[in-house]
């Protein structure tokens, strides 16, 4: 074969892994972006929505303040 040929080839295959590399490489940045972005998006929801402890406490100490009254009506 001619040696030409082969390097002139062999240019051309290189030139197109690079290309495919840097493609890959967009598409795995361009989803972990956006991967990070909504793992932000879901953290600052969880923050600002969960209730407080006072509130957990003021709902159990009402739910057992309504079966105590339940139980306690009842056994009469």
């Amino acid at each position: 074969m001619d040696e030409t040929k082969v390097d002139s080839r062999l240019a051309v295959v290189e030139t197109k892994v690079g290309f495919i590399a840097e493609d890959i490489k967009d598409i795995k940045d361009n989803h972990l972006k956006k991967i990070y972005e909504k793992i932000e998006c879901i953290i600052k929801k969880m923050s600002t929505q969960r209730p407080s402890w006072s509130v957990a406490w003021i709902i159990t100490f009402l739910s057992s303040a309504t079966v105590g009254l339940l139980v306690l009506l009842w056994k009469k």
